[in-house]
C-alpha cells in the first residue's frame, strides 16, 4: 500500500474550532455519485476543521475537489474475493481471505488513519461506513485516537456484500460489527427518512436525514407541457442498480414498437455504463457522463425522469431504507419522474406523499406502457406533477436543508459551518 499526503495546511488563528477526521472510501472529488455528496459536505465547513482519510479502491481514479485539505489516500484491500475453489471450499477460501484483512490489513490501516488523525488535532472521526473494510475501520479508529465516532451509510451494508460474494461466516461478522459502529456512534447520517428512524429505532444513536441535495440555484422551471405533440423523450441519468426493471422498460418500448399513442419514443441516458442488448431497433442515445450542472440542463429539455428501484425481495432492505442521489437531480430539472418500483420503496413513498411522481409498482409492460401513456395524454397530471416534485425539491432537497442537518450530525450550530457561498 502507499501512502501519498497531497497537502497539509497549519492555522494560525487563536479560536479553537472543531476538527474532523473524514474518514472514508471515497474522497470528496467530481466525478463519482458519493464525492459529489461529501465534496458539498465538506464545502460546509471552515477552512482547517478536517483532514481527509481515503482508503481507496485502486481501480478509481476520483478527481479531488479540494486540493486545500489534508489528505491521505491509501489503497483498500480487495472487498470481492475471487474464488479459486467450488461450493464449500471457495466459501471457506472466502472465509480465510477476509479474516486475514479483517485482523491484519485493516488493524495497520486503522494505525494510519489514527496517527494521520491525532496529528491533524481531530476532535472526532466522521466516518462514512460503505463496505467491509470501512465497516470494520470506522470503530477501531475512534477508539485508537479516544474521540467520538460520528457514522454517515449511504446504503444497508447487505447488499455490498451480496455484490461481492462474501461468504456467510464473515457476513454475520460484518453486520455485527456494523452493528457494534452504529451503536458506538454519538450521532448518526442517514440517507434516507426511513434509515433515520429504522437505525435509531434499532441501535439506540442520534439519527439525522442527511439526504444529497443541490443548490437551489441550479432548479429549472417545472414544466407545464410536454415539449412537442410528436415525440416523448424519456430520461435516465447515473449508476443503474437496477436491471431488471431496465430491461422490462426497454421491452416494453420495443412491443410498442417504440411509440407511446402517437407519440414516437427516445431514451437518452447519462452515466459511466449503460446496458444494452437487443436484436431488434433501439433509441436510445448514451450521452456519457456529465457534472450535475449538465445534467441538470440535458433533463430539463426532455420529457420523462426514469427511476427505478428493485421488486427483487433479495433487495427489500435496500429499497426500503436508500434514496437515490439521481432522485434530486431530476427534481431539480423540473420535469416529472417516472418511478418503477414497489410501493415500500424510500423514494416511493417520499414522491406519493408529496403526489410528486408518476409510480409504477410493477414489472407487467400493460402497467408500463398505461402510466406512460398517462405522463403523455393528461396535460394536467404531467403539469400537476411536474410542478410539485419542484416543490418537494425546493421543500427538502436543497443545500440550505442539507447545511442545517449536516450541522445537526456534526453536533455543531449553523452558524459554526462557513458562510453560504
Amino acid at each position: 500500500m502507499q501512502l501519498e499526503i497531497t497537502k497539509e495546511k497549519t492555522t494560525t488563528s487563536t479560536t479553537k474550532r472543531a476538527k474532523f477526521l473524514l474518514l472514508t472510501d471515497i474522497p470528496p472529488c467530481s466525478n463519482f455519485t458519493a464525492g459529489l455528496v461529501l465534496d458539498q459536505l465538506v464545502s460546509f465547513l471552515p477552512e482547517d476543521s478536517v483532514a481527509c482519510f481515503t482508503v481507496l479502491n485502486p481501480s478509481l481514479d476520483p478527481i479531488l475537489t479540494h486540493q486545500e485539505i489534508p489528505t491521505t489516500i491509501i489503497g483498500k484491500p480487495k472487498e470481492n474475493k475471487t474464488r479459486h475453489l467450488p461450493g464449500k471450499l471457495g466459501a471457506l477460501e472466502s472465509f480465510a481471505a477476509e479474516t486475514y484483512t479483517e485482523k491484519k490489513t485493516v488493524k495497520t490501516i486503522a494505525k494510519q488513519a489514527a496517527e494521520f488523525g491525532t496529528k491533524f488535532g481531530a476532535d472526532a472521526v466522521w466516518c462514512v461506513v460503505q463496505g467491509q473494510t470501512m465497516i470494520r475501520l470506522a470503530r477501531q479508529v475512534a477508539e485508537l485516537m479516544n474521540v467520538p465516532l460520528l457514522t454517515q451509510v449511504w446504503d444497508p451494508p447487505t447488499w455490498w456484500l451480496r455484490a461481492n460474494k462474501v461468504d456467510s461466516w464473515s457476513q454475520q461478522r460484518i453486520l455485527s460489527e456494523f452493528g457494534n459502529a452504529m451503536s458506538a456512534s454519538k450521532r448518526f447520517a442517514a440517507a434516507s427518512w426511513a434509515m433515520a428512524e429504522k437505525y435509531e429505532s434499532l441501535y439506540g444513536c442520534r439519527s439525522i436525514p442527511v439526504i444529497p441535495s443541490l443548490d437551489a440555484n441550479l432548479a429549472k422551471a417545472p414544466a407545464t407541457q410536454l415539449n412537442d405533440n410528436d415525440t416523448l423523450t424519456i430520461g435516465m441519468a447515473g449508476q443503474l442498480y437496477s436491471s431488471v426493471e431496465w430491461e422490462n422498460l426497454l421491452q416494453t418500448l420495443n412491443h410498442c414498437n417504440w411509440m407511446i399513442g402517437n407519440r414516437k419514443v427516445s431514451v437518452k441516458v447519462l452515466g459511466r455504463s449503460v446496458s444494452l442488448n437487443s436484436n431488434t431497433k433501439m433509441q436510445v442515445e448514451f450521452l456519457g457522463w456529465r457534472n450535475q450542472q449538465e445534467t441538470i440542463e440535458i433533463l430539463s429539455k426532455l420529457d420523462v425522469l426514469y427511476c427505478a428501484y428493485w421488486f427483487d425481495q433479495d433487495f427489500k432492505e435496500e429499497a426500503s431504507l436508500s434514496f437515490p442521489s439521481k432522485l434530486t437531480t431530476y427534481l431539480a430539472a423540473g420535469r416529472p419522474v417516472f418511478f418503477h418500483g414497489p410501493e415500500y420503496a424510500s423514494p416511493a413513498k417520499f414522491l406519493k406523499q408529496h403526489n410528486a411522481g408518476a409510480l409504477c409498482h410493477d414489472l407487467a409492460n400493460s402497467r408500463i406502457y398505461n402510466e406512460l401513456d398517462k405522463l403523455a395524454s393528461d396535460a394536467d397530471y404531467y403539469k400537476t406533477i411536474a410542478a410539485n416534485g419542484s416543490a418537494a425539491f425546493h421543500q427538502f432537497l436543497t443545500l440550505d436543508t442539507m447545511r442545517k442537518n449536516f450541522a445537526e450530525f456534526l453536533g455543531l450550530s449553523p452558524k459554526d459551518l462557513a458562510p453560504p457561498k
